[in-house]
């Protein structure tokens, strides 16, 4: 807003300097017509013509420059002094007859006609710069310029940024020509509902926003305008007609009471659509402080994250997990810790939702796998211990990501553990992502002898389908289930569907969470396979977990 606000200043203040030289050259130029000055020195001679004809080229030239510096109001004023430049040439040719300022007149012609030319440009050029060529909607600096323009106003203002779901994976299948197609249907119902008088622009991406003022809920319009855009589009593939399903998320931020800058409120309106999506329910959110505490909570959690990266902060604790039957060590589940220098321990349910959001939950799972399997190696040769296996924990990025295996055969080979001795634990939400990859990276792991679990089984993310294509070992039955399984049938009749579909994939069942006798009895009637829980064994550093391996 100050930056535009200088700029606004020192436009009109060249624009007023350049009035006040124009009217002072046209003083001139009048002065020195009804006079008749001529200027003679020894080196040349000017007529009054001449010198008429000189000063109406600099003001020619200034009407230019006030174009330039103040589009429309320089054409304006540039209209006005070449109107009365060019009446009173005229009226000298008329009065006088004399055509000594003929010359003038067509140089005001040419002028008005240059002026004009230029200011055309200038306003196609700038046109250009703030509309979105795919849709004909204003674009991001189109709709920043505006705001800016409200704003000075004082008026109550709401942004609703609006996005299209998951709009990526509707380019990857059908190509970025159908995409497009896609874009500009959803750019005209956007503008159809929105009317004449709402302001409607393409911020990029599969990204919109309107700006609306007081008189419309917003609320209430956001909601129309997401089952509006929502709707299904159906478009023409070659010969096939291809039905798309569009889900849109939308977030409001409002001025002044959200923020006082365009920058500012598209930020705000882009978290609560955040928010939205995460909610998975509520398709349209106000934004609000919290959220933007929980932003500045996440940039500092990353930040803090890749330091512990760096100067490592994290270290691993070691959960024992038993058979259920005999109780005998099937192995360790790995898990991740954040101790910053000062001792302050930081929560593992709140530094890793915060690092599965960006891009460093890659480095922090090759920081895991590279500790689990140096220190699992260890564990393994100072125990004498090699029937143990080692669970190590993948985000759905790690395990999507095209060039896991690779990366992963590479720490195998520098550690030299055992493929045999390591299970990879991934979730059900890590199968709704990048499907194709993580289930080819599935397949070539079990193919060099690493197991794969299936943590939180349960949750609701997969189909029993996605489950049967890939070859799980293991099925984790989710805490949740496990903490109210006497106080909820639903969740009794749940477990035991779990271990019996488990045993039928022909995989092992574990239940983690365990804490009382009552629910150790409970799975054992119900012949789950293996437990892992307070009521056997907390997690544990290193050297606890050596003990553990030589005493069980």
């Amino acid at each position: 807003m100050k930056s535009k606000g200088y700029k606004t200043f020192f436009r009109t203040l060249g624009l007023i300097l350049c009035i006040i030289l124009v009217v002072g050259l046209y003083v001139l130029n009048i002065i020195v017509s009804q006079k008749g000055l001529d200027l003679v020195t020894d080196s040349f001679e000017l007529s009054s013509s001449n010198i008429n004809g000189m000063l109406s080229s600099l003001i020619s030239f200034i009407c230019i420059l006030m174009v330039l510096i103040a589009h429309k109001k320089g054409l304006i004023s540039a209209y006005i002094f070449q109107a009365l430049n060019i009446g009173f040439m005229t009226t000298e040719i008329i009065r006088h007859h004399n055509i000594s300022t003929l010359p003038g007149i067509f140089n005001g012609i040419v002028s008005v006609v240059s002026v004009t030319l230029i200011y055309i440009q200038l306003t196609r050029s700038t046109k250009m710069a703030i509309t979105d060529y795919m849709t004909g909607l204003m674009n991001r600096r189109g709709l920043v310029k505006y705001i800016d323009n409200k704003v000075l106003d004082k008026n109550q203002l709401f942004l609703i940024y609006l996005e299209l779901d998951n709009f990526r994976v509707i380019n990857d299948n059908l190509g970025h020509k159908y995409g497009d197609m896609i874009l500009r249907i959803v750019a005209k119902r956007l503008k159809n509902y929105a009317g004449r008088d709402v302001f409607v622009s393409r911020i990029g991406g599969a990204e919109f926003a309107v700006l609306i003022n007081s008189k419309n809920d917003p609320k209430e319009f956001a909601g129309k305008l997401v089952d509006n855009l929502g709707k299904n589009i159906s478009i023409k593939a070659g010969d096939e007609s291809i039905t798309i399903n569009i889900t849109v998320y939308a977030g409001i931020s409002e001025y002044p009471a959200n923020a006082l800058e365009a920058d500012e409120l598209l930020k705000f309106a882009d978290i609560a659509i955040y928010h939205a999506r995460k909610s998975k329910t509520k398709k349209v959110l106000f934004f609000d402080k919290k959220m933007k505490d929980e932003l500045s909570r996440q940039i500092e959690l990353e930040k803090t994250v890749k330091d512990a990266i760096e100067k490592n902060w994290f270290y691993l604790v070691y959960q024992p997990q038993y058979t259920l039957k005999d109780k005998r060590l099937r192995g360790f589940e790995t898990l991740l810790r954040l101790r910053l220098p000062d001792g302050t321990m930081i929560s593992p349910g709140e530094f890793i939702p915060a690092v599965e959001k960006s891009e460093e939950i890659l480095e922090v799972d090759q920081y895991v796998l590279k500790s689990a399997l140096e220190e699992g190696k260890n564990l393994m040769n100072t125990s004498g211990r090699d029937d143990i296996l080692i669970s190590v924990n993948i985000s759905a990025k790690t395990i999507s990501s095209e060039d896991f295996v690779e990366k992963l055969q590479k720490i195998i080979f520098s550690t030299g553990f055992p493929t045999n001795n390591l299970e990879l634990e991934i979730t059900e939400y890590s199968l709704s992502d990048s499907k194709a990859v993580t289930a080819n990276n599935i397949k070539t792991l079990r193919s060099i002898g690493v197991k794969i679990a299936l943590d939180d089984f349960g949750t609701g993310y997969t189909s029993l389908g996605q489950v049967l294509e890939l070859p799980i070992d293991l099925l984790k039955i989710d805490k949740s289930l496990i903490d109210d399984i006497y106080e909820k049938p639903v969740n009794r009749d749940f477990v035991d569907a779990v271990i019996y579909m488990g045993h039928l994939m022909k995989c092992e069942v574990i239940s983690e969470g365990v804490e009382s006798d009552e629910q150790l009895n409970f799975l054992r009637d119900h012949e789950c396979d293996f437990v892992q829980g307070y009521i056997w064994g907390k997690p544990v550093p290193f050297y606890d977990a050596l003990e553990i391996c030589k005493n069980t």
